[in-house]
């Protein structure tokens, strides 16, 4: 089932998620930016396009540099082994 799917027939579910999202990814401890690159590097580990897109874009935007970007998507691959290598063209062609 797709989020616009939900968001059409139970709307209360997509507010809560993103009211989540959002206090999740507010300035804390860390930084929106470390956040953000954390999330990059789950988001390999979870083998999900679009999480890996939306997170490095948003790691991009909260000012990670290129090479932040490049050392979360390694730690990710040393962690999961050779899967997380398939995400290595995304995040190369989020940092070019």
């Amino acid at each position: 089932m797709s989020l616009d799917l939900i968001a059409k027939q139970q709307p209360p579910v997509i507010i809560a998620l993103y009211k989540y999202k959002h206090e999740v990814f507010k300035k804390g401890a860390l930084t929106v930016r470390e956040k953000e690159l954390i999330a990059t590097a789950v988001s390999c580990l979870l083998k999900c396009d679009t999480c890996v897109e939306t997170h490095a874009r948003d790691a991009i935007k909260a000012g990670a540099t290129k090479d932040e970007l490049r050392e979360a998507s390694i730690v990710a691959m040393y962690l999961s082994g050779p899967s997380a290598v398939a995400f290595s063209p995304m995040i190369d062609e989020m940092i070019k």
